[in-house]
């Protein structure tokens, strides 16, 4: 997969598919978001691979984001162009830590104070 198809599988997973992320993944992904936050001045290619080695340990997040592209790449998926806010790679970063928090938030019971 192309680096820039890698990010956008994983932000649609991300966004629309947070059924596939188990505790254990949730808890992983506080790394994940370190990691993207230290290199994402770095090239697509650098954040791709960080990506992708972090869903290698999570069957059910890697199972998804192959589908997501698979079905991108046959076209059950329309293609679609990045919403103009996330034309630069400084915005699409930014847009996937905030789809992860988010995503963090929704699955994360409310602790009881």
């Amino acid at each position: 997969m192309e680096a820039n198809q890698i990010i956008q599988a994983f932000t649609e997973v991300v966004r629309n598919q947070d059924y596939v992320f188990s505790d254990v993944s949730l808890d992983a992904i506080t790394e994940l978001q370190k990691t993207i936050a230290g290199i994402e001045t770095e090239p697509p290619e650098v954040v791709a691979e960080a990506i992708r080695q972090w869903y290698l340990d999570y069957e059910k997040v890697r199972n998804a984001v192959f589908l997501e592209e698979r079905e991108r790449e046959i076209g059950r998926v329309p293609r679609t162009k990045p919403e103009n806010e996330e034309n630069t790679v400084e915005n699409r970063y930014r847009l996937l830590q905030e789809d992860v928090e988010k995503l963090k938030e929704k699955k994360t019971p409310a602790q009881n104070p």
